[in-house]
């Protein structure tokens, strides 16, 4: 009777201990930077919008869920309430546009970016936005970070 009280405690000990180490790790996960993690693809803003608005399933199937290097010229910087940074990629022209949530870790200041700025970033494609009602589609990009910047 004693052996199996004690084999019953160290059971639960073990269970409770795996399910603390699972939790634990579950929360602080985070997500790896965008600095040290290589692209998938390298691409200009225009041309991805290209893809995704000639076909999207074929698109997602391409870069859902990858890195990409983008490039292309900033149209605006978008911050929401919270203090996030959009930086908003594209032809001025055109209503549609790539959206790359900023990494808050990143240390170039965004809002000091001057619109029309030739810019390279790296981030995580996390889908399309389509164009139902004629005011531009967008593909997203979020974790992004500035690679470089070219002023003209």
């Amino acid at each position: 009777m004693k052996i199996k009280k004690i084999v019953l405690i160290i059971f639960l000990l073990v269970l409770a201990l795996g399910a603390y180490f699972y939790i634990s790790s579950e929360i602080n996960r985070k997500s790896p930077s965008m600095a040290n993690s290589q692209e998938d693809f390298k691409i200009e803003a225009a041309n991805l919008l290209s893809e995704y608005e000639g076909n999207s399933a074929k698109a997602n199937q391409k870069y859902l869920g990858k890195i990409i290097l983008l490039s292309g010229n900033l149209k605006s910087v978008e911050t929401d309430e919270k203090g996030f940074h959009t930086l908003v990629l594209g032809d001025n022209s055109s209503m549609s546009s790539v959206r790359c949530s900023m990494d808050n870790s990143g240390s170039v200041d965004v809002k000091a970016l001057p619109i029309g700025v030739n810019i390279e970033l790296r981030g995580e494609c996390t889908g399309f936005n389509p164009d139902d009602l004629g005011l531009g589609a967008d593909v997203v990009l979020n974790r992004s970070i500035i690679i470089k910047t070219n002023q003209k």
